[in-house]
């Protein structure tokens, strides 16, 4: 892995032109000039760990990030390449009965990944991400973190497929979710959006630490976590 780093933005823009992965070093001389769209910009060297530099070179290269693990799991960005396996997930009617299915035509949801992709994680650094199973390198579901205008906190979501269901999966995943964006992220305040007949995530999101907070008129709860241990 070789990522370049610089203070130049004549380098940094040649960098960009090749698709070289870098990261700008900002200074007092370079901070009103102006570097591409999208440049990887730090104020002090210290800050660029291997963590930092593989991640760099992993959105510039068009590989997904890993974002964290548990002892059974893998939890990492999407690819186009899941895209077929989750039409298997969200096959069975039952976990699409409290939230919206995928496209009905497969090219539309290939187009909306590749748009989440670049436009999702290369600006926020998060969001809907998949769950693996490390042992076989199955996708079972998803889980993640979404911010959404007029809401007071990230929003947890999730979803497994039926048959990895109450084998304690999606509080793993969940758990592992919320400790990684209290970490890295520096997030102290969360919440999930819940229909209110769907008991079993109720259940899951207060083992989480949610509490419920408001129930509105169209038949969803609102259910907060101020600051995840």
């Amino acid at each position: 892995m070789k990522v370049r780093i610089t203070d130049s933005p004549k380098e940094a823009a040649d960098f960009a032109k090749r698709n070289i992965p870098y990261i700008v070093i900002l200074n007092d001389w370079n901070r009103d000039k102006a570097f591409p769209g999208g440049a990887y910009c730090v104020e002090d060297a210290k800050d660029i760990d291997d963590v930092y530099l593989d991640r760099v070179y992993r959105r510039f290269k068009g590989i997904p990030w890993d974002i964290t693990e548990t002892a059974r799991l893998k939890i990492r960005e999407i690819t186009v390449g899941d895209v077929p396996r989750l039409y298997e997930l969200y096959a069975d009617e039952s976990v699409t009965r409290y939230m919206e299915p995928l496209f009905p035509e497969q090219e539309k949801e290939l187009e909306y990944t590749r748009a989440y992709i670049k436009n999702v994680y290369e600006f926020y650094g998060y969001g809907m991400w998949v769950i693996v199973l490390k042992e076989s390198g199955e996708v079972i579901g998803r889980v993640g973190l979404e911010s959404k205008e007029g809401m007071d906190g990230l929003e947890l979501g999730f979803m497994l497929g039926v048959q990895y269901q109450h084998l304690g999966y999606a509080r793993e995943a969940c758990g592992a979710v919320l400790a990684y964006a209290g970490r890295e992220l520096g997030a102290e305040r969360f919440y999930a959006l819940v229909n209110r007949e769907n008991t079993a995530s109720i259940r899951l999101c207060e083992r989480l630490g949610f509490k419920m907070n408001t129930c509105s008129d169209t038949g969803m709860v609102i259910m907060y976590n101020m600051v995840h241990d």
